[in-house]
């Protein structure tokens, strides 16, 4: 079974029609001969009968009974049997005597046999079968009545005879043309084969049914292992796929093949969108509650449209992945820049120890001593949010290494932040603002950057301001928007990052700015 399973599609298919052609030839064959046989046979008997009537209705024949005419009876006979296809004729009177054109042993076995009692008897015209030797004959018999104007007498008997094996051969030979057009029959059935395969491997591409099974079971492997969603849906808009992880991020349940879309999403968006004729990418939909980013690819018949692969991810998946990748950037950043910091600081005092300097030695730390208490009260009692906590203990570390003024505001207050305040937007609004405060003092002599937070009230504020040159006028009016910088290429997406988040979470930003500086104030409601 293992062997038959791997051979080609297209032998078996052949080998299936021949086999049905022969088998159907072979049935064919086998019931025209049977019925050809028994027409033969019917029309040997009613020929028999019929001739033997006939012939015992012939006055020649009726006196040939009692004279010695051999010449002209035998003349009757041989012209019969040529006629009829008979084997012979067999005529006997009452008185025993037998005329024949037959065999002297066939004669004789038929008379003795007395295949014409009766005839004789009963005057009765009928058709028997006689085995002779094995072989088998047929005569139809048929009385000689005699009309002597006051009464009839049977004078005699006419038998005409038949070799069934000769009506056999007759019936046989008609098997020629049979084989004839089985033959062509067998032929066009395998051109047919021939034609058949080849337009199924074209729509199979060539493939075996069971390199179709194998791909199928490995494909069904694959969609069910992947963690996006995926579905298939014809050009109708009914689902022909659907594996579990598109089943768990849309929240579906049950059985869904075959099943519209119209009956499985209460969204209309979702429809149009994996119903679109154009390829969409990276849309962004809610749905149930979550953020899904949708991409769809329309496979085409040439120009005809016959379906759809929609894939979903969740977006909030890909978020949880972002902030886990940002925090840890975020303290390496920071390790980084600690470490910097201190080991130049290391080197300082190595350097004034080596100088013998051990009171300015002792001044230094106690100056980096201060600066490190007062900067860690501020954040750690009077901010207790961690994630700001890690953003502006990075931000200090990059101050210092940069040499530049960053001071956190002792009146800062920061309680835990709400849940909705993910470490991703945080770090988007708090990072731009104070790195872009960096870069505008980092040019000018005594350039301070100063950090505000508080959430007294119904909102959170944050509160980036410098001693900068303040922003060009040039630039006010675009300044939120993607690539509004005169910095440079790539360059001018923080504030429209800024921007973003803040739509994102509900809140706003206002700025002031003058060759004195600028201020930037962000306002995020807690409700």
């Amino acid at each position: 079974m293992k062997r038959l399973a791997n051979v080609r599609l297209k032998v078996k298919i052949l080998g299936l029609i021949i086999l049905l052609v022969l088998l159907i030839v072979s049935l064919l064959t086998v019931t025209y001969t049977v019925i050809d046989y028994k027409k033969e046979m019917k029309n040997a008997e009613n020929s028999a009968i019929q001739t033997a009537r006939t012939l015992s209705y012939m006055p020649s024949i009726q006196e040939s009974m009692f004279s010695n005419k051999d010449k002209e009876r035998m003349y009757i006979f041989e012209h019969v049997t040529g006629e009829t296809g008979a084997t012979g004729i067999l005529l006997e009177n009452k008185n025993g005597q037998v005329y024949s054109n037959l065999s002297q042993s066939i004669s004789d076995e038929l008379v003795k046999g007395r295949s014409s009692y009766k005839a004789f008897v009963f005057e009765s015209a009928y058709v028997r079968n006689v085995t002779i030797k094995d072989k088998t004959y047929l005569l139809g018999i048929a009385p000689i009545i005699l009309d002597y104007e006051t009464y009839r007498k049977v004078e005699g008997t006419v038998a005409v005879v038949f070799d069934k094996d000769e009506i056999k051969k007759r019936a046989i030979s008609g098997l020629e043309n049979i084989v004839i057009v089985s033959i062509v029959v067998l032929i066009a059935g395998i051109f047919g084969g021939v034609m058949l395969t080849k337009n199924i491997q074209k729509d199979t591409l060539g493939l075996e049914p069971f390199e179709i099974t194998s791909l199928y079971k490995r494909r069904n492997a694959i969609l069910q292992s992947i963690k996006e969603g995926v579905i298939a849906v014809d050009s109708t808009g009914y689902i022909t796929m659907m594996n579990s992880s598109a089943e768990q991020i849309l929240g579906i349940k049950g059985i869904k093949k075959g099943v519209p879309l119209n009956k499985l999403f209460t969204s209309q968006d979702i429809i149009d969108i994996i119903m679109s004729p154009k390829q969409m990418n990276d849309v962004e939909i809610q749905y149930n509650g979550r953020t899904i980013i949708v991409n769809t690819m329309p496979f085409l018949d040439g120009d005809n449209k016959i379906g759809t692969v929609t894939s979903f991810r969740d977006k909030t998946e890909i978020k949880n992945m972002i902030n886990t990748i940002s925090e840890v950037k975020q303290y390496s950043e920071d390790l980084r820049a600690q470490t910097h910091e201190f080991t130049n600081k290391l080197y300082v005092l190595l350097g004034l120890l080596q100088l013998g300097k051990n009171k300015d030695a002792i001044h230094f730390i106690q100056d980096i001593t201060q600066i490190q208490e007062l900067n860690s009260d501020i954040i750690f009692n009077h901010i207790q949010d961690e994630k700001v906590q890690a953003i502006l203990l990075g931000k200090l570390a990059k101050a210092s290494e940069n040499k530049l003024e960053f001071v956190i505001d002792s009146n800062s207050s920061l309680e835990k932040l709400p849940t909705k305040f993910e470490l991703v937007p945080l770090l988007v609004i708090i990072s731009n603002l104070i790195d872009n405060a960096f870069e505008a003092v980092s040019n000018i002599m005594k350039g301070k950057v100063t950090f505000f937070t508080t959430d007294i009230g119904n909102d959170i504020i944050f509160e980036v301001s410098d001693n900068g040159m303040g922003i060009k006028d040039e630039v006010l009016p675009h300044l939120f928007e993607k690539g509004s910088s005169i910095k440079g290429i790539k360059r001018g997406f923080g504030l429209a990052n800024v921007k973003h988040e803040l739509d994102q979470l509900g809140g706003f930003i206002e700025f002031e700015t003058s060759k004195d500086g600028t201020v930037f104030t962000v306002f995020l409601p807690k409700d």
